[in-house]
């Protein structure tokens, strides 16, 4: 019995050497990095990346080109060494797409990409500084407005929401019912005059029917809304066969500035149908760009597709069209980044949907040519890691700052 207990102890003390010299056994798995921030100087990028705490341990990132289908542990470009949360990644090149997973004691974790911003886009502050947001309120009919939670629960959630978002630029989506819900007549744009905001454009404004599926508004000390009449119009897309979406657009003047913005709200059609959102996407910029020439111009709304749709046998079309116009997505370019990795649209999931190859952002801010991003922001109201309840929508409001030149 005494040997017996010898060699348990023997044992034992190897087993705990061992472990003392292989930390990895016993080391967590990281999750996915999310990127922070992106500093332009030059022709370099400096991404930060932060991520969930996974253990006491030595923490590295690696980085790699290759793409999402390889790991980058796979095809090491670059190794950092990391705290135990975050890493600052210099010597990126601008314009590309980087991928990074982080290990612990070698053990290696989820890998998430992301585009480096080119460096055309790097934060200049000019006398034009704007902010823009857009939120699908989920009510454009009675059905889909009281889904999920019904809207005489989420209304104070939606005000709430409103406040946070406390943009110059406010765009709702799927707002037709919320602005004419039961007695409440107008109720949304009610809460926006009460907070200073003119309504500058709306979906269908003849004298028969006033559509309010796609809303723009914009705060009066800020900007003054150019000649509505004949610059605030608006449609549906029934002439790609889609009656449930649609556009509008307007030209602003900032107050103190006096730089003329073009502004369109926009909402593509849903599920499988890239080359329907192709179509729609190339309309509302030719529209713009043809009704307000030269203009710094914003396109914001909810366009029913991201970036992880090409690893789903389908295709980032609206990307694709904003791009070949000189546009950029904010979320590529911007140099701070809040809660990039939870989707904006969460379906009333309480325990957020988050993606780890790419940002899955159907509701996005998109900016033209010169105009560059110093933040981002996802406004999540998160309890205890889960979202809040009742809930406002089944989508996040999306807020970016801009600088207009």
């Amino acid at each position: 019995m005494r040997r017996l207990l010898s060699l348990m102890t023997v044992l034992a003390v190897s087993l705990g050497v061992l472990s003392a010299l292989s930390p990895a056994s016993a080391a967590g798995r990281p999750a996915a990095p999310w990127v922070s921030g992106q500093t332009v100087t030059g022709g370099s990028v400096t991404v930060s990346l932060d991520w969930d705490y996974a253990g006491p341990g030595r923490y590295e990132v690696l980085v790699s080109t290759a793409g999402p289908d390889v790991y980058p542990g796979d095809a090491v470009q670059k190794r950092v060494p990391a705290s135990p949360t975050h890493a600052d990644v210099p010597g990126l090149v601008p314009g590309t797409t980087y991928c990074y997973a982080v290990t612990l004691e070698g053990n290696g974790g989820e890998r998430s990409c992301k585009v480096t911003p080119p460096a055309s886009r790097a934060v200049v502050p000019t006398a034009t500084s704007t902010t823009a947001a857009t939120f699908n309120l989920r009510c454009g009919s009675k059905s889909n407005c009281n889904s999920g939670w019904k809207w005489k629960k989420r209304q104070k959630q939606v005000v709430a929401d409103i406040d946070r978002m406390n943009a110059d630029i406010m765009v709702f989506v799927e707002g037709h019912v919320a602005h004419k819900y039961g007695k409440k007549k107008l109720w949304i744009g009610k809460a926006m005059a009460q907070r200073g905001y003119t309504l500058a454009c709306l979906t269908q404004k003849g004298k028969k029917r006033r559509l309010y599926s796609q809303t723009l508004y914009v705060r009066a000390g800020v900007y003054d809304v150019v000649d509505a009449k004949h610059n605030s119009t608006g449609s549906r897309f029934k002439r790609f066969g889609d009656r449930d979406h649609g556009f509008c657009q307007a030209l602003l003047q900032h107050r103190a500035s006096g730089k003329q913005v073009a502004v369109a709200a926009i909402h593509l059609r849903d599920g499988k149908a890239d080359g329907t959102r192709q179509q729609e996407t190339a309309y509302v910029v030719n529209r713009v760009t043809s009704a307000f020439p030269g203009r710094p111009t914003v396109v914001l709304g909810d366009f029913n597709s991201h970036r992880g749709l090409d690893r789903r046998g389908q295709t980032d079309t609206p990307r694709m069209v904003m791009e070949g116009a000189g546009f950029a997505d904010a979320s590529d370019i911007a140099a701070h980044l809040t809660y990039p990795f939870l989707n904006s649209a969460h379906a009333f999931k309480t325990d957020p949907p988050r993606s780890s190859t790419w940002p899955t952002h159907v509701d996005r801010i998109f900016v033209s040519p010169g105009i560059t991003v110093p933040s981002w922001e996802n406004i999540a109201v998160l309890a205890g890691g889960r979202y809040a309840t009742p809930m406002a929508s089944d989508h996040n409001p999306i807020k970016a700052t801009l600088y207009i030149p």
